[in-house]
C-alpha cells in the first residue's frame, strides 16, 4: 500500500515537474501599460512633466527592452507577433525615455542642424542586449523584418504629426487587430488623408512620401498588377470614399513639435 502510494506521489510530481518546464511566459508589458493608461491622453499626448516626477514603471520597463528580447530570450517571442509587438513598444517606450532625457524635450526631437540627427541616430539605445539607435531600430529591424506598412500608424516619434499614440501596449495575440485598427484610423484622420475631389487630389501625411516603398512592395507582393499609395490607402477606407485612380497626391507639412500635453 505505502509502495503504491509513493508511486502514485512520484508519478505526480513528475507531471507536475513536465507541466512546469512547458509553462512558457510571454514578455510582461504591464508596466509599459500602467505608464500608457496614466500618462498618455485620448488624443495620444503625453504628460512629460509628470512622468518625469515618477518614471518607475518606465525606468524598470525600459531595463527589460534593454535586457530581453527576441534574440536573447527566444522562449518568450515564439511567434512573428509576439517579437513585433516587442519592437514596437520597445520604439515607443525607448523615444519616451529620449524624451525625458532630454530635460524632458519641450519642443521637438527634431531639434538641431541637421532635422532628428541626434535623436534619431546619435541617440545610442540599448535593446535586447544591443547597442543601436532608433532609426536602425525602426529601418533595420521592424521595417525590412517584418515588411508591415501598418506598423507606420503604430510607431510614434513624439510628435505632433505623428500616429495617435494608443493608451494600451501592442499583445501579441491581438496584434493584427490593433494594426488594422491603428492604420484604419489614420486614413480616415484628414490630417493624414484628405481628398478635394474638386482639384482631384489627395493630400496625404508626410508618412506616405517618407516610406513610400513599403507601401508599395506591399502592394506588390500582394498582387496588385498597378501598385501605388493611394491603392494601399483604399484598402482602409470605406467603399464610398475610395481614392478615384486618375488623382493626384501632395504631401503635407509634418507638424515636428512636442507631442506634449497642455
Amino acid at each position: 500500500m505505502l509502495k503504491n502510494k509513493l508511486f502514485l506521489l512520484f508519478n505526480v510530481f513528475a507531471s507536475l515537474m513536465i507541466l512546469t518546464t512547458q509553462t512558457v511566459y510571454a514578455f510582461n508589458n504591464d508596466d509599459w501599460n500602467a505608464v500608457l493608461q496614466q500618462y498618455v491622453d485620448e488624443r495620444g499626448f503625453v504628460d512629460y512633466q509628470a512622468l518625469n516626477q515618477n518614471r518607475a514603471q518606465l525606468d524598470r520597463y525600459v531595463q527589460a527592452v534593454k535586457s530581453q528580447g527576441p534574440s536573447s530570450n527566444p522562449e518568450l517571442f515564439p511567434t512573428k507577433n509576439d517579437q513585433l509587438a516587442y519592437y514596437i513598444n520597445a520604439y515607443n517606450a525607448l523615444v519616451f525615455e529620449g524624451v525625458l532625457n532630454r530635460g524632458p524635450e519641450e519642443k521637438s526631437v527634431w531639434r538641431g542642424l541637421v532635422s532628428g540627427l541626434n535623436f534619431f541616430i546619435r541617440m545610442k539605445i540599448m535593446i535586447d542586449g544591443e547597442q543601436t539607435n532608433l532609426k536602425k531600430l525602426e529601418d533595420d529591424i521592424i521595417r525590412d523584418g517584418f515588411k508591415d506598412p501598418r506598423i507606420h500608424a503604430a510607431l510614434n516619434c513624439a510628435s505632433i504629426s505623428c500616429p495617435r499614440l494608443p493608451q494600451v501596449a501592442f499583445e501579441a495575440d491581438v496584434l493584427d487587430q490593433q494594426l488594422d485598427e491603428a492604420i484604419i484610423e489614420f486614413v480616415n484622420d484628414e490630417r493624414n488623408v484628405r481628398i478635394d475631389h474638386k482639384a482631384k487630389k489627395v493630400y496625404l501625411s508626410k508618412i506616405f512620401d517618407w516610406f513610400e516603398d513599403d507601401f508599395i512592395d506591399y502592394e506588390k507582393a500582394n498582387g496588385n498588377p498597378d501598385p501605388s499609395l493611394n491603392s494601399y490607402i483604399n484598402r482602409y477606407l470605406s467603399t464610398d470614399s475610395q481614392i478615384p485612380t486618375d488623382y493626384k497626391n501632395d504631401f503635407v507639412k509634418y507638424d515636428k513639435g512636442i507631442n506634449k500635453q497642455v
